[in-house]
């Protein structure tokens, strides 16, 4: 399973179908990925938050394997996003981190857990919503 940002972020504000989704998770041996653009954007959130939430970030990405970027995920990206770009017929509104999360969830053949249902959709991923 690939976390995005969505899950994580509701998974630390403790809402209960977050935490209820990674309950799920754990109990059925489910491998979880975090990509690193997904670390990029909490440690983004953090830095306004001060030292505390820094180390809660920190501290909690501790519990899952990152899976870093390389070319392959990039290159990857880059054909999810351009064709869901073509099928808007030019914009699709999707920011640059979500086609960086669909590739590795496209290259892992596994779903994204996001609570972004749409972008991934339109990136031609298959997602899970919590």
């Amino acid at each position: 399973m690939i976390l995005d940002t969505s899950f994580l972020i509701d998974l630390f504000d403790g809402r209960q179908d977050a935490f209820e989704k990674g309950l799920e998770l754990s109990a059925a041996g489910t491998v979880q990925r975090v990509p690193s653009p997904v670390v990029v954007e909490l440690s983004y959130g953090a830095e306004f938050r001060g030292d505390e939430e820094r180390r809660n970030v920190q501290n909690a990405l501790r519990m899952y394997p990152v899976v870093e970027q390389d070319e392959t995920i990039a290159r990857r990206a880059g054909r999810l996003l351009a064709q869901a770009d073509q099928q808007a017929d030019g914009e699709s509104g999707i920011d640059k981190v979500d086609p960086m999360v669909a590739a590795v969830a496209d290259i892992h053949d596994e779903p994204v857990l996001t609570a972004n249902v749409e972008h991934f959709d339109r990136l031609g991923v298959t997602v899970e919503a919590y």
